[in-house]
């Protein structure tokens, strides 16, 4: 390739994200692959102490081989109303028990009882399944693969900003482009097989409000599918504090009540009740707003006293921080009466793959919640899930290296992406990327448009984001840390417009996705993705069956009759 300003970095495999599904993929990547296989990990912010994972607890579900795998398979299928990749969910969950001891090895710790067996406990919403984490929580669990890493030789490349992928021209990805998130320095990587594994689309909401998603939006860029933009992670929030623990709490005795100091779980959830999964406790918050109920709280008043400490300690080492620093007052807030709010969190968008993480462009896979394998991942199934589809992901850029011809860089695509990047930058403009996410997330945060939802509301939702959409245009940043958050609030403004129209396009209610002018879930018109292609008159969207090779697609109506109540809770 002819010369260019910057940095140019040939790898086999490039993965780019932090997260467990990124780290994952790194690590399978290296040990499947024959001895100098060169992998590369890149992230927008340090590798081990970023992204979803990073700031959990690093619950996860882990099937242990006396475990009843086809059940619990079963539970999450039922779980995701059916839209799940049942190949792809089956070989993570099998795989999980060996993945734990390959952390074990390289120092984690996951704790034991008396006797030496592993506590597990149960999650909400499933009956045969148990998560475990290991000690220290997502921090922890993230610096250690990141250590491992660097013992397995995997390069790591720091806050390295990725703003495009390459090859598109040709029909399949070479590597890609990007910016050092701080000093801006041009960057162009070439690689044989690129991992996309950059967590789904956010909009700054909750915990990950740093955490954007943006590769999703590039490999729509490069041609990939993009699937399951319609659904969103919908939970309940506080803006006093963030508290993960609300599955256990619930185990323990919260409840959630309303002004009137009315429990209002069971009138939405009659079997569930508040043991109903987060995006149906969402739901019905919603509804007691539009009654005039709110606001809204978690009663935790009839958690024992002896159980308290354990909520406030949390694992989650960021949380435990932060509940020191408010001593006393961390209790009042929690036991008190403090307001919560329905929130949409992200949104369950991620690139279309085949079981194997393979795209539809060549050259292109995709791991972590980047990938589209299951629409609703309940707790501990997030990372659960992230860390099996890095796991095939690794595997399968592996198999690519000898499938696919070796790439070639068009010096004129590197330019041209050099020359797209800086076109914003003008010293003397002004950060206004705030501005317009602030009014974005006025329109996808908006109880009535992103949790409930119906088609005269979504049609003027999308009329105020295609408006946001042609303002920002003639914005520019004076900065590389305000090109970075231009180039995000970008890639924002697109993802709403594919979330609305996605909402627009399912005619039904199925997991977060509530269309109150279309109430019942409804099988034999919409057991299928909704799929998203890039056309030259923008996003195209078309169903494809979701296949139910291994189980059917039956509703969870029960409640769980496992559930094993443990005097030590720790938070999820």
């Amino acid at each position: 390739m002819a010369k260019f300003d910057g940095t140019l970095i040939d790898t086999d495999v490039l993965v780019i994200g932090g997260g467990a599904g990124g780290l994952l993929a790194a690590l399978s990547a290296k040990r499947h692959g024959p001895p100098g296989t060169r992998v590369t990990l890149v992230d927008s912010w340090q590798i081990g102490r970023t992204g979803h994972t990073a700031f959990s607890n690093a619950w996860t579900i882990v099937v242990f081989p006396e475990d009843d795998l086809d059940g619990i398979l079963r539970e999450i299928v039922a779980g995701n109303d059916g839209i799940c990749d049942q190949i792809l969910v089956r070989e993570a969950l099998a795989s999980s028990y060996e993945r734990m001891k390959d952390f074990e090895a390289i120092g984690m710790t996951f704790s034991r009882d008396d006797v030496g067996h592993y506590k597990r406990r149960p999650t909400r919403g499933l009956d045969l399944a148990r998560v475990m984490y290991p000690e220290g929580g997502g921090l922890d669990f993230a610096w250690k693969l990141r250590r491992a890493l660097e013992v397995e030789g995997v390069e790591l490349l720091d806050r390295i900003f990725i703003t495009g992928l390459t090859g598109g021209a040709a029909g399949r990805v070479t590597g890609a482009t990007g910016i050092n998130s701080r000093t801006g320095a041009f960057h162009a990587i070439k690689a044989r097989a690129t991992i996309v594994a950059t967590n789904a689309i956010t909009f700054r909401s909750g915990f990950v409000r740093d955490i954007t998603g943006t590769g999703t939006l590039l490999a729509y860029q490069a041609g990939a599918s993009l699937r399951n933009a319609e659904f969103s992670y919908v939970r309940p929030g506080t803006p006093k504090f963030y508290f993960e623990g609300i599955t256990f709490a619930i185990q323990e005795g919260a409840q959630w009540i309303n002004a009137k100091g009315e429990a209002f779980m069971r009138d939405y959830e009659p079997d569930w009740a508040d043991e109903a999964d987060v995006p149906r406790i969402a739901r019905a918050m919603a509804m007691e707003h539009v009654k005039g109920n709110a606001p809204l709280y978690l009663d935790m008043s009839g958690i024992p006293e002896q159980l308290r400490d354990y909520f406030i300690q949390s694992k989650v080492r960021w949380m435990d921080n932060f509940f020191r620093k408010l001593g006393d007052e961390a209790k009042t807030d929690m036991f008190g009466k403090t307001p919560y709010y329905a929130l949409n969190q992200m949104t369950k968008m991620g690139i279309r793959t085949g079981s194997d993480c393979r795209s539809d462009v060549p050259g292109l896979l995709s791991a972590g919640l980047a990938q589209a394998g299951c629409a609703n991942h309940f707790a501990g199934f997030h990372i659960g899930l992230c860390i099996g589809n890095g796991w095939i992901a690794g595997r399968s850029a592996i198999e690519d290296l000898d499938r696919l011809p070796p790439p070639k860089l068009d010096a004129g695509e590197v330019r041209a992406l050099h020359a797209e990047i800086n076109a914003p930058l003008q010293p003397t403009a002004a950060a206004e990327s705030d501005r317009i996410l602030r009014d974005l997330q006025a329109v996808m945060f908006a109880y009535d448009t992103g949790i409930l939802k119906r088609e005269d509301r979504l049609k003027d939702a999308f009329e105020r984001v295609a408006g946001l959409a042609e303002e920002f245009k003639s914005l520019a940043a004076p900065h590389t840390h305000e090109l970075v958050r231009l180039k995000e609030t970008e890639a924002m403004l697109l993802a709403a417009r594919m979330i609305l129209g996605a909402s627009l396009y399912r005619t039904e209610s199925r997991l977060g996705h509530f269309r109150e002018d279309h109430e019942r879930r409804d099988d034999d018109n919409w057991l299928c993705w909704v799929d998203i292609a890039k056309t030259g008159n923008g996003p195209a969207f078309s169903k494809t069956p979701v296949p139910t090779p291994l189980c059917p697609v039956t509703p969870l109506t029960r409640r769980p009759t496992r559930r094993v109540v443990s005097a030590a809770v720790d938070s999820v």
